[in-house]
């Protein structure tokens, strides 16, 4: 399988059970996968300062890691 989420063993990180390839909704490549990171990290940047404060304080211990 070329998904992201594919472990060495054959079962998928996201859902935790065997690879459903393709047909599975998270399916993404690595490729695809890191486009949609930087889409995220693009988008949490362009957030005013105390929105992406509040948001590295709730979820990422304080640090922005965007």
């Amino acid at each position: 399988m070329d998904c992201f989420a594919v472990c060495r063993n054959g079962y998928c990180g996201v859902i935790g059970r065997q690879c459903q390839g393709k047909s599975c909704g998270f399916h993404k490549t690595k490729e695809e996968q890191e486009r949609s990171l930087e889409k995220a990290r693009e988008r949490l940047r362009s957030l005013p300062e105390h929105q992406q404060d509040a948001i590295a304080d709730k979820y990422y211990g304080g640090v922005r890691r965007w």
